[in-house]
């Protein structure tokens, strides 16, 4: 071929937005084309793995890809996804996708029925050699339970027609393997959003990734940070945009990518069955994707009112009907982030009712946790903490009963270590803490690090020395 197609930079995945009675919503379609564009994507990729194609008629992917090529309208290239099983059916879906002027086609290996080594090559050489469409190798050996070994790659590359392999198994090894074996030849385009990083660095020429619906130009970023040799900056935007990343392959690629579209105001309609159920995503998963969504600044964080400074567990416990003796001891501590009151006393005082009636009669969205540094490993003195204001949702919860639990947990370890707390106290007393932290936070380890600040400055008061 004369000027062979090159694939570059950063392609969505895309989905395809269904109705409850599994249509194609064609203007949410055409919104995420634009999105991913007006966010910087170099093409687009229509009836992929993302974009389900398993689970739609052959005249429904034809519709899906016209419906692109209409709405891309020239802004960049489109790689139709036409692979089949079988391999006649491969090669009329790639002419279709030829006739109507898409610019490539990614065609996934044979799947259900593995063909051999032979089989795949056979395969993808009758595809090249009978479609005017170039062809970009799909390796997916998770979804086909087939990997196209290296050798076949080789060989397929010498072919005209085909102008790369797109490789999402999620093996580093294997994706760098083909990178150097097909150095020259062709060029390798990374799949798997959770090696983006690893493969560019390593030569991989460009990406087609479902998280790329959602964050094609910070993809972008990363890919010239690592051509402009800035690898530290290439990798702390990977590693903001791991987990966000990480849940997207790791939850079936449409579910949590219509789901993040959505919170940002797409609306990304549904899977088909069976891949849209009830339980596809969690509750919880769901918190966790807006979190990340905030981090990467694509949302952003909601209002929260301000960490008090001035709260007093002494105040807390007497509005809950306990009336506490001269010998508890008293503390504060405040950091930026957190802040922190905390009583100690006498377990068979008026402070441990207390301890006992806010463990066995918790308020709702206000619930006492025990202490501890690992599972079964309590703190001494027993301690308790509970938040002042309301959590609301399991986001806020796992903040709280995780990050600031463990701060808490390590102050009150450093203590006894270093010998600041009486050997009395330690058989005799219980510690209730109250603390404030902002439940809208999404810098965990931060959140940490001031629990512990703001827990052993309440501890110093407690303890003078």
């Amino acid at each position: 071929m004369g000027n062979r197609f090159a694939p570059k930079g950063v392609m969505p995945a895309l989905v395809t937005p269904f109705t409850k009675d599994g249509d194609i919503i064609e203007e949410s379609y055409k919104a995420i084309i634009d999105y991913t564009i007006d966010k910087g994507a170099t093409g687009v990729v229509p009836a992929g793995t993302t974009g389900e194609f398993v689970y739609m008629r052959t005249e429904e992917r034809k519709k899906l890809l016209r419906l692109t090529v209409e709405f891309v309208d020239g802004r960049g290239p489109i790689i139709a996804g036409t692979g089949q099983n079988s391999t006649d059916a491969t090669i009329a879906l790639t002419k279709y996708a030829a006739d109507i002027g898409c610019d490539a086609a990614l065609v996934i290996s044979p799947f259900y029925l593995r063909p051999s080594d032979k089989g795949y090559y056979e395969h993808y050489e009758s595809v090249a050699t009978r479609s005017d469409l170039p062809i970009i190798l799909y390796n997916i050996p998770q979804c086909t339970l087939g990997v196209i070994n290296s050798p076949v790659v080789e060989d397929l590359a010498e072919l005209d027609n085909i102008v790369g392999i797109k490789d999402s198994s999620g093996s580093i090894g294997h994706t760098v393997e083909l990178i150097q074996k097909l150095d020259g030849k062709i060029p390798v385009i990374i799949g798997h959003d959770e090696c983006f990083l690893s493969a560019v660095s390593a030569g991989a020429k460009a990406a087609i990734l479902a998280s790329a619906n959602v964050i094609p130009h910070i993809w972008l970023q990363i890919m010239e940070h690592i051509h402009d040799g800035h690898i530290d900056e290439a990798m702390k935007l990977q590693h903001r945009a791991q987990t966000f990343a990480r849940i997207v392959t790791r939850n079936g690629g449409a579910p949590p990518v219509k789901a993040a579209l959505k919170m940002l105001g797409l609306k990304a309609g549904k899977s088909r069955m069976p891949l849209d159920s009830g339980g596809t995503l969690s509750v919880e998963l769901k918190d966790e994707i807006r979190l990340e969504l905030e981090r990467l600044g694509l949302l952003d964080d909601p209002p929260s009112p301000p960490v008090d400074s001035s709260i007093s567990i002494e105040t807390i416990l007497s509005d809950e009907g306990f009336s506490l003796g001269a010998d508890v001891k008293f503390g504060s501590g405040v950091a930026d982030m957190v802040s922190v009151s905390i009583a100690i006393g006498s377990k068979n005082g008026e402070l441990g009712r207390a301890f006992v009636r806010l463990l066995t009669t918790p308020k709702v969205g206000q619930e006492a946790l025990t202490v501890i540094l690992e599972p079964n490993l309590a703190v001494r003195p027993s301690s308790i903490m509970l938040p002042t204001r309301a959590i609301t949702s399991m986001r806020q919860a796992s903040l709280f009963y995780g990050p600031v639990q463990s701060g808490a947990a390590k102050a009150l370890s450093e203590f006894l270590e270093n010998g600041r707390i009486p050997e009395e106290s330690i058989r005799n007393d219980v510690a209730i803490l109250a603390i404030d932290i902002d439940l809208q936070s999404h810098l965990r380890r931060e959140v940490t690090a001031q629990a512990k600040q703001a827990v052993l400055g309440a501890l110093s008061e407690v303890w003078r020395e």
